[in-house]
């Protein structure tokens, strides 16, 4: 990538950013070396890193990168056998530590974050170092005892000596010779502890002088009784160097034996951390993934330059590479925004090369095998460049080295020099990279070269917007019409007098033509632009109204086929609980029978069980005849203004339009409107007529539908006390689990709990109690003689003292 292009681009401030969110010095190496891609599959392969990695941090938060230093030198330095101080162990240790638990982390989350998984994969473990090094060096780099016994045995033995030493000086000091010393305390030279003697008293004192005072008068002395001690200090002191680097050389070694992994956990650890910093990056830009493509395109919406204080800069929308805008010219006034537009498309390209996203609502970008640009004032005065001599070394370069599938930014294209001639060179220029299938975006204050724009295939006029109320620019970036310098506008507002601007503008040939074209111009794209947002707009909410139909359609057919699965559940517990029922009366029948007792009860409840089920058949078939409306296929041509049902939809609207041939007719559905083949449509009638009457012959329908008719029922099978549908069934939802008795007779009392545990056993109650007093105990033992043996009673007892004692009987009923 051409190292200019990276200078005027700022894109070094890019790799500042990047290396100012790393965690360690080997991702902001990394960062500091990042060059875009002109390989695709690269490019889009650390697009892929940076976007997995962003929503792993979204969710996770940041990754466990801390401990981790550049070891790279110290893995050389132990490979040619050079000893390792503790300071470079502890770094070791901290690189084994960081790699064992950012890979635990990451492979834990393998499932949703695969490619990071896979980065993860370079992570070695190393717990056999982190224990030698642990249990070796202590977290402020000393060497530990535990490091080995006999450096905890040299060690122990020199606290004892030292203790020793010091308790015979203190001795000394405090005793009879204390009159010899210059002052009571102990001191040390070197690695000798001494006293401070008296200048005139040393041949008295005896030991060996150290070092002397400045003036002379004070020796520092050896005690004669503990030089022997301090020796033996020394040796010790020396064997536990000795000790001390053989264990730093035996950990180096440990270093060196896995050197290889080490260094490939060190680079993995660095590519991570450059990895997550590209994904903060695109966090604090509140960036987006771009797509990228060879084909040439670039579309931003909504870009903004990555340097500019977020608060302050404008977002752009820019395209470039269709065939009607290879070339994109931009023409406006100074400080009115075109240089930061160029900026903006290079460097958000140069940033989607490197696999970073962009600070964009949506990007469409091509990956480009250069980048060129020339941009800002390139006069030198050591060179003796001119402006236009500096533009024009620059552009010489870009020609000589320019190959095919490039992006050329030119600022002030042809600027510097005569107007004619600088016109007619930017021309050629511009010329000639279009010939190369470049892709070029310039600035240009030269009205020759808008008309070039207008009359040159492939090349689209730009321009920056000027708000001439306010002689400020908006720094929006207008594709399709050409810009004016405004120059007339900003001086009226700045109080030259009108006659003198309309001199001006008469002195300008054919300036009122051309002023005529360029309003007529920007009023056209105004109202296109605002035409295509309205259009956008209204794309947008049918998408939504369509969207939403197709949920609620969803839901509705869910809801369809839940009723029709209820239902049936229904229908299979009311025929289980008929069923039990007849079975119940059947029994009774048998033991009234057998007793000779009337049975008139069970008849009466063999009626009511038939009225139920009929009730229940019949308000079924009713339900579905009303739900299809009188459906049927139109035998007239229909209308507008018809209730008609969408049977690919399954849903009902209104036609929009009277039917001609087989063409779509239009039919308003909700919100939506709709385009349906005549043939898929079925005429409704009216929606508040009655559906026909059913077949009078009630039994056989009910025969038809699996139910027999029981004895002594007419055709509508509706008795005067039950004149709703499923109003037994309803009783029996209702049951409360106690049934109060008292005050009544034997014979009333066993009629209603023969009733009650009927709906009790209906509405699926297991347990109930029968309140029926202490009395004689007369109605006590009737109703458990009845409960005694009855079909739907699983077990009866007199209850607890509690719940009521010799007072009530606790009935457990059958499961339904």
């Amino acid at each position: 990538m051409d190292t200019h292009a990276l200078r005027v681009l700022e894109f070094d401030a890019i790799r500042q950013q990047l290396a100012a969110l790393t965690a360690c010095s080997l991702g902001r190496e990394r960062a500091a070396a990042m060059t875009p891609s002109d390989y695709l599959p690269d490019a889009q392969a650390r697009l892929d890193e940076t976007t997995e990695c962003r929503a792993l941090m979204d969710v996770k938060g940041n990754l466990p990168l801390g401990g981790v230093t550049d070891v790279r030198p110290l893995l050389r330095q132990a490979e040619i056998g050079q000893t390792l101080d503790p300071h470079g162990l502890l770094d070791v240790l901290g690189v084994a530590q960081a790699s064992r638990a950012l890979k635990a982390f990451l492979q834990k989350l393998a499932p949703e974050y695969p490619l990071m998984a896979d980065k993860a994969g370079g992570l070695g473990q190393f717990p056999s170092l982190e224990a030698e090094i642990g249990i070796s060096i202590g977290p402020n780099a000393q060497v530990l005892d535990s490091a080995s016994p006999e450096l905890a045995r040299i060690r122990s033995q020199r606290k004892v000596t030292s203790q020793r030493m010091l308790d015979k000086l203190n001795a000394i000091v405090g005793g009879s010779l204390r009159t010899l010393l210059q002052d009571p305390v102990i001191v040390q030279r070197g690695d000798r502890y001494c006293v401070p003697v008296k200048a005139e008293h040393r041949g008295a004192f005896g030991g060996i002088v150290h070092d002397t005072s400045a003036s002379g008068a004070t020796l520092f002395m050896e005690p004669q009784s503990v030089v022997d001690l301090g020796n033996e200090m020394k040796e010790l002191a020396i064997k536990e160097e000795q000790e001390v680097a053989r264990i730093l050389a035996r950990l180096t070694e440990s270093v060196r034996r896995v050197g290889v992994p080490l260094l490939v956990a060190t680079e993995t650890l660095g590519e991570i951390d450059f990895i997550a910093a590209r994904a903060k990056l695109a966090q604090q830009h509140r960036a987006v993934e771009p797509e990228l493509n060879r084909n040439g395109l670039t579309r931003l919406l909504s870009a903004r330059h990555p340097l500019i204080d977020p608060n302050l800069v404008v977002a752009i929308d820019v395209e470039l590479g269709t065939p009607q805008n290879k070339v994109l010219l931009i023409t406006g006034p100074n400080t009115g925004g075109k240089t930061v537009s160029l900026k903006t498309t290079g460097l958000l390209t140069l940033m989607a090369q490197c696999g970073l996203h962009v600070p964009a609502s949506r990007a469409e970008m091509n990956v480009f095998d250069q980048v060129f640009a020339d941009i800002g004032d390139e006069q030198s005065l050591q060179q003796s460049l001119s402006t236009f001599s500096g533009h024009i070394s620059n552009i010489v370069r870009i020609l000589q080295n320019l190959n095919h599938n490039a992006l050329v930014l030119l600022d002030e294209v042809g600027a510097g020099t005569d107007p004619g001639e600088g016109a007619a060179l930017a021309r050629a220029i511009l010329d000639h990279l279009r010939a190369r299938d470049a892709r070029v975006i310039a600035t240009t204050h030269y009205g020759e070269l808008k008309t070039y724009a207008f009359t040159t295939e492939g090349v689209q006029n730009a321009s920056v917007e000027f708000d001439e109320a306010t002689l400020a620019p908006t720094y929006r970036l207008l594709q399709g019409i050409p810009g004016s310098s405004n120059a007339f506008a900003i001086a009226g507002r700045l109080g030259i007098p009108d006659s003198v601007i309309g001199d001006a503008r008469r002195a300008l040939t054919g300036s009122d033509e051309t002023a005529d074209l360029l309003r007529e111009l920007e009023e056209n794209r105004r109202k296109a632009v605002m035409d295509a947002r309205e259009a956008e707009r209204a794309r947008v909410e049918a998408q939504m109204l369509r969207r939403r139909y197709n949920d609620e359609l969803t839901a509705l057919e869910t809801l369809r086929r839940e009723a029709r699965q209820a239902a049936e559940a229904e229908a299979r517990a009311l025929i289980k609980r008929a069923q039990d029922k007849f079975d119940n009366v059947l029994a009774e029948v048998r033991r009234a029978s057998h007793e000779g007792k009337h049975t008139e009860r069970a008849r009466q409840a063999i009626k009511d069980i038939g009225r139920d089920l009929q009730s229940a058949v019949r308000r079924r078939n009713e339900d579905e005849q009303a739900q299809r409306l009188i459906e049927s296929v139109p035998d007239r041509p229909l209308r507008r203004g018809d209730r008609v049902r969408i049977t690919s939809l399954g849903t009902v609207g209104e036609l929009l339009e009277d039917a001609r041939d087989d063409s779509p007719l239009p039919v308003q559905v909700g919100a939506m409107r709709v385009s349906v083949p005549p043939s898929s449509l079925r005429l409704l009638g009216e929606e508040g007529k009655a559906p026909p009457a059913p077949n009078s012959g009630g039994a056989r329908e009910d025969k038809a539908a699996g139910f027999p008719a029981p004895p002594e029922l007419g055709a509508g099978g509706r008795s005067e006390g039950d004149s709703q549908p499923g109003v037994s069934i309803r009783k029996a939802m209702n049951i409360t689990p106690q049934l109060t008795l008292l005050g009544q007779r034997a014979d009333e009392a066993v009629q209603n709990v023969e009733k009650y545990l009927d709906d009790a056993y209906a509405a699926g109650l297991t347990r109930a109690r029968l309140v029926h007093g202490k009395g004689t105990g007369a109605l006590r033992r009737a109703v458990q003689e009845y409960l005694d043996g009855h079909p739907l009673v699983s077990a009866y007892a007199t209850a607890d003292p509690e719940e009521g004692g010799a007072g009530a009987t606790v009935v457990t009923l059958k499961e339904t």
